[in-house]
């Protein structure tokens, strides 16, 4: 180890020895007749594009690069940053405030991810999008993982968000596999500002408040400046019943048809149901006596009719729908900014900037269940009915399946905090080079608290009810017999002073809150995650020694040092040994036990960049310059990766320049993916092998499931969800890291073009191809989609096989593995095409046309190295078609904005599932509906300083699909808010 970390010693060392070594080179003097006549090139105006450590103009930029500044922001009304990013085609499936509501989790993220807002470009993840703020790394928001929270981030201090496409890893590192989304805050901003916006849905729900105040003075002539920021941003809730067409007997489901004929038969594999339940279990609990099903209260269970896939329609059962819990959680966000710069020379440049977010977030989803109870016949509880038929047919316990949708829901509440520093020093060093040396500290600390979990020795205690002699009311047993608990007690002692009170389940809101209130908490746990990055830089040009016919050729070169940690600590509660295996003798079930998490890396890197101007001022060479960057690393964890990036720009005339690059770039594996511990997880599976579910998938699912089934005892003909006892139950699992892995590698090329015709002042047309392919993907399948890829594939051995167990002599899964692997390849490729048109007239006012769209190609997903390739193009929130079409005129005192937001209809069914099936689904059902989504804002300001506006957003008030709760649109349905905004001095 000591050798090693003197080696990475020596690497950053010989980086910063070049830093400061140049510079003296590059002031050394070059040969009179070598003197180059640099007009025009000058880098005073230039600015540092993203992607790019050099200074050069934006138009000379050879990447594409889509730019949104805070005035678009504002007129979308959107106070939600993710939101209003989700607008650009390359973000599409980014994961805003309603993707981590509920029981939505991002990224599979167990605990802490209530809240989250990660950004995704090409719809590759979130972990390969890496999000910088002036150019710098930013700490992540998510327990083990680098991705950064953008509630964390200020919205009314954003100057632009520049968002890149391709590989960026030779420039910035790992992590910008599928490119970067680079936040520029405001600076040398003087005077005060403030606004405030309010809004709420057209049914009176989902309200949102929001302000800003931001206070910033230029001194000493303007060498320096401080900018104090304060931001607050609250949300309500919207809950799945909060809208009429989602609520129990209203929502629609797609299932599988139980009355489908066969082939030519015209009926279809799904059809769409009503009032969907889950059989087997009911609000008042299910009780099977003899064969006879019983409600809880004593009535008759009604099964309802059979609607396919393992579910029934009306009846007693429980609803589907029900469980859906909240489609946006409670917010609440206050954010504290500071930043500074002072020129104490030319030569030393020194800037600070601060922040303090603060975030709550909190979501409730589903109920707890009892899966099942045991009951015996000396319950007070039990209806009389229910005690005579057990003893007719000798009885001494009976079982209830219980859904517990009169208890509170389970749910989530976490607290972010997040502070972030930079300082970072400036200067020139000769005419010719800049120097940049800085270090930044970012922390995120979590709180989470998991609200209504329950203790499950008290809880299972508190359902064994008998009566009290002495009183003659029902009581916990154990309060009379401290031996009758029939599991190991950690959170209270059994005996007469223990506090349980008894559980009554036999019915519906039949409970006592109190005894509910000591069989159940909200336990907190933390997590911390902090960034240290220590980085130094020189950019300039080796003007004074030498110059092409374009000009100097520019350099950047540097060296740095980034340390990641993320720990989570789980509450007591998480981590006894409470968990227990009820239906298999009250045995310990250590898979249900979470446990801490401690992980961590550091990276030493050298990088260089470098911009050769071949030409310039030439006929059919207005420019030409080639580029290069590279960067080596060496990780603690996977040892060293290489990146680099070769690009070009060729500009026959002013008018037109074709541009170009090609990269490989690469992410290295997170941590959690390397390093979390074994946890918990439970799911619904619907068995790809259930008859009814064998053509649903690749050419191989059929014979390879009749294969695994028979192999392990079962007759494939009669493997159906009808059949399985547990079809519609809770399949315990597990999940963990892998320390195997490795960095994952992505090549990727871009060629495009830009058009600035002269003959049409204020136009901008520019259209770019870009083609990524990732191997050696890490890959985090959820345990539906283990399932099915493990008979998806050519053969059966395979990781997701190993990763999925069944049951010997029925073949039924019953439990399953999630963990990351090196096994999949990714593919994408298509054109985004970036139209911007600014026309001033002289009575007719300003028009600001903006239209960006793109087209997808190709996105392709090969699950492990052999398998069929999986064609994702045309699949929800990755449709082929996508633009946004942002007009506004200005004129006087009034703007009028309006955004068009549309994509193309997408497949509701893999094409996997549909190709060379025309049974598998009516046409009405095979896809979602277009999106047409209408915005629109008028602002009158009729003071330089003051300005109120109104809007509507999506006002025509389109609804989502059938069958789903945000495709291709949310169901929070129109939207209107007003706001005022003023600015005083500068």
């Amino acid at each position: 180890m000591p050798s090693q970390l003197s080696s990475r010693a020596l690497l950053l060392a010989g980086a910063l020895a070049c830093v400061f070594a140049v510079p003296a080179w590059a002031q050394a003097t070059a040969p009179a007749d070598a003197a180059p006549d640099t007009s025009g090139t000058s880098t005073e105006d230039d600015i540092v594009v993203t992607g790019s450590r050099i200074a050069r103009p934006d138009f000379e930029a050879p990447n594409p690069i889509v730019s949104y500044d805070s005035q678009r922001i504002q007129q979308s009304g959107n106070t939600n940053v993710t939101t209003f990013l989700q607008r650009v085609p390359a973000l599409t499936t980014s994961l805003d405030n309603a993707d981590s509501a509920g029981p939505n989790r991002p990224d599979n993220q167990l605990y802490g991810a209530a809240g989250l807002n990660l950004l995704s470009l090409r719809g590759l993840g979130s972990a390969r999008t890496l999000v910088l703020v002036n150019g710098r790394r930013h700490v992540s928001g998510q327990i083990d993982s680098a991705a950064v929270d953008i509630n964390s981030l200020p919205t009314d201090l954003i100057e632009r968000v520049d968002v890149l496409t391709g590989g960026a890893s030779a420039v910035y590192g790992a992590d910008g596999v599928s490119g970067v989304v680079n936040f520029i805050l405001k600076r040398d901003f003087d005077g005060v500002a403030g606004r405030t916006q309010f809004g709420i849905s057209e049914q009176g729900d989902a309200g949102n408040r929001f302000a800003s105040l931001m206070a910033g003075k230029n001194f000493a002539g303007g060498r320096g400046n401080v900018t104090a920021y304060y931001e607050y941003n609250a949300d309500d809730p919207l809950q799945n019943d909060d809208r009429s067409f989602l609520r129990r007997q209203n929502r629609l489901y797609t299932v599988s048809n139980p009355a489908y004929a066969g082939p030519g038969s015209g009926t279809y594999q799904q059809v769409l149901a009503g009032d969907l339940r889950y059989p087997g279990g009911s609000p008042a609990g299910v009780v099977d006596i003899g064969g006879t099903l019983y409600n809880g209260d004593g009535s008759l269970y009604d099964p309802g009719t059979d609607a396919g896939g393992g579910f029934a329609s009306g009846g007693s059962a429980t609803s589907v729908a029900g469980y859906v819990g909240d489609l946006l959680p409670k917010t609440e966000r206050h954010a504290v900014n500071l930043l500074t710069h002072y020129d104490f020379s030319d030569a030393f440049q020194l800037s600070l900037e601060g922040k303090f977010v603060q975030s709550t977030a909190t979501t409730f989803g589903g109920f707890t269940g009892n899966y099942t109870g045991d009951f015996t016949l000396d319950n007070p509880y039990l209806p009389l009915n229910l005690r005579d038929a057990a003893l007719a047919n000798a009885q001494r316990v009976i079982s209830s399946n219980r859904n517990n949708t009169d208890y509170p829901r389970l749910g989530e509440s976490d607290r972010r905090r997040t502070w972030r520093g930079v300082i970072a020093a400036t200067g020139a060093v000769s005419d010719h080079a800049r120097y940049d040396v800085s270090y930044t500290y970012g922390q995120t600390d979590v709180r989470i608290t998991k609200l209504n979990d329950r203790w499950e020795d008290r809880y299972y205690a508190a359902l064994d009810v008998v009566t009290d002699p002495s009183t003659g009311r029902p009581t916990c047993r154990s309060n009379l017999n401290p031996a009758a608990v029939q599991v190991p007690t950690n959170s209270f002692t059994p005996g007469p002073n223990s506090g349980c009170l008894p559980i009554n389940t036999f019915g519906v809101n039949v409970t006592d809150p109190a005894a509910l209130a000591w069989a159940t908490n909200d336990n907190v746990s933390s997590a911390r995650v902090t960034q240290s990055v220590a980085s130094a830089a020189l950019t300039g040009d080796f003007g004074a020694l030498f110059a092409l016919p374009g000009g100097p050729v520019k350099f950047a070169l540097g060296g740095e040092y980034r340390r990641e940690t993320s720990r989570f600590d789980p509450n007591s509660f998480l981590t006894g040994e409470q968990w227990y295996q009820y239906d298999e003798g009250n045995k310990f079930d250590p898979t249900f036990v979470i446990s801490p998490s401690r992980g961590a890396f550091d990276v030493w890197e050298v990088f260089g960049e470098v911009d050769v101007p071949l030409l310039r001022d030439r006929p059919f060479f207005e420019t030409l310059s080639v580029g290069a960057a590279g960067r080596y690393s060496d990780y603690s964890t996977i040892g060293s990766t290489k990146a680099y990036q070769f690009n070009g720009v060729w500009a026959p005339v002013r008018d037109i320049s074709v541009r170009g690059s090609y990269s490989q770039a690469v992410r290295a594996p997170n941590i959690g993916e390397l390093f979390a511990p074994v946890g918990p997880a439970t799911n619904f599976f619907s068995d790809p092998c259930y008859v009814e579910n064998r053509n649903a998938g690749t050419s191989t699912r059929a014979a390879n499931c009749a294969t695994l089934i028979s192999g392990l005892g079962a007759d494939p003909a009669a493997f159906t969800a009808a059949n399985n006892p547990d079809a519609a139950v809770l399949i315990n699992g597990s999940r963990s890291g892998n320390p195997g892995l490795k960095e994952e590698t992505a090549r990727t090329w871009t060629a495009g073009t830009v058009l600035r015709p002269r003959f049409l002042p204020g136009l901008t047309i520019s259209a770019d191809w870009y083609d990524i392919r990732l191997d050696d993907a890490i890959s985090i399948a959820d345990a539906n989609t283990i399932a099915n890829l493990c008979v998806d594939q050519p053969t059966l051995d395979n990781v997701y096989c190993a990763a999925i167990r069944r049951r010997q002599g029925t073949g039924y899964i019953n439990g399953y593995t999630v963990q990351p692997q090196n096994v999949a390849r990714y593919a994408t490729a298509g054109l985004d095409l970036n139209i911007s048109y600014v026309l001033r007239t002289a009575s007719a006012g300003t028009f600001d046309i903006r239209f960006v769209g793109g087209y997808l190609n190709k996105l392709e997903q090969i699950a492990t190295p052999g398998a069929q390739v999986e064609d994702q193009v045309d699949q929800f929130n990755r449709p082929k078609y996508n633009f946004v079409f942002s007009p506004t005129w200005s004129l006087g005192e009034v703007t009028l904005s309006y955004n068009l937001r549309w994509f193309d209809a997408t497949r509701r069914f893999a094409k996997l599932t549909t190709d060379n099936n025309p049974d598998y689904a009516p046409a009405a059902l095979l896809r979602y509906k277009e999106l047409w989504q209408h915005d629109v804002q008028v602002q009158v300001a009729p003071d330089e300083g003051v300005g109120f506006y109104v809007g509507v957003n999506n006002l025509a008030n389109q609804r989502p699909s059938v069958d789903s709760v945000d495709q291709p649109i949310s169901s929070l349905g129109r939207y209107f808010y007003a706001g005022a905004k003023v600015r005083f001095g500068a």
